[in-house]
């Protein structure tokens, strides 16, 4: 390699997923990534959205009325959730150092956090990718004054942006980077080419490491470090010092007092 792991890590612009152990294998396998559908999302807003078409009845008369397209059209689009590294200004995380996301997605520290080269992310026409911003109040539900079902596809697009990357504050612990896209029915499987992006995979705990043995000892690093030798695996360890992100057994590149090295 033309340069070391460590500074192919601090380059690139790094994107997280985190997710368990097998999930992990199975992606890394497939070089895919699965959407997940948006009626299914953790976020309560956004799995019960309540949407409405303008309607006008006789003369200038309006009214709102539950609308059978506008929540069709709004059950095509499909989500992939990535954390990213914060803003220092707003004192906010590395991505891979953000302990709520290995608590809550990666198995409570079992699992895998697979790192992405944001740059080699392969989009569709009918993907957009931005950031997630964070607000007090989030609106559940929307208005659209569009009759038809294409009218109606064309106003959603206009308006991804308030439609679904727009969560309340309290969700900001995951520092989201999120992708969309619009299958042509709700129920279809969409998936994300990965392959080209996906740059390296950290661990941080496995039940085979006892006392003081390092993640480097573990199962889980030896299954991922020898099922695919191409892809760098790197240990996120709790020391003396704080936790640290590991390249090679006591070579840290990255420590949360020093910050990378």
């Amino acid at each position: 390699m033309s340069r070391s792991i460590s500074e192919r890590f601090r380059k690139i612009s790094r994107l997280y997923h985190f997710t368990s152990a097998k999930a992990a294998f199975s992606i890394i396998e497939s070089g895919k990534l699965r959407f997940g559908k948006s009626f299914r999302l953790n976020d309560l807003i956004e799995s019960n959205r309540v949407v409405f078409r303008h309607l006008l009845n006789g003369g200038d008369l309006c009214r709102e009325e539950k609308d059978s397209f506008a929540e069709d059209e709004m059950r095509r689009y499909q989500v992939i959730s990535f954390a990213q590294d914060g803003d220092d200004k707003e004192h906010r995380l590395l991505g891979f150092d953000l302990h709520t996301m290995w608590g809550l997605y990666a198995d409570k520290g079992f699992g895998v956090c697979l790192v992405f080269d944001k740059d080699k992310l392969v989009l569709q026409d009918t993907d957009w990718a931005d950031d997630v911003t964070y607000s007090g109040v989030v609106p559940q539900d929307f208005e659209f004054v569009n009759k038809t079902r294409l009218g109606l596809r064309n106003e959603i697009w206009r308006r991804r942006k308030e439609l679904f990357f727009n969560k309340r504050k309290e969700w900001e612990y995951e520092q989201e980077y999120r992708v969309i896209r619009r299958a042509n029915n709700e129920m279809d499987m969409e998936y994300l080419d990965i392959r080209d992006a996906l740059s390296f995979a950290i661990v941080c705990k496995d039940y085979s490491v006892v006392g003081m043995e390092s993640m480097f000892d573990s199962d889980i690093y030896r299954d991922l470090h020898y099922s695919f030798k191409r892809l760098p695996v790197l240990t996120y360890e709790y020391g003396i010092d704080g936790y640290s992100l590991f390249k090679e057994y006591m070579d840290p590149i990255w420590t949360e007092w020093t910050g990378f090295m």
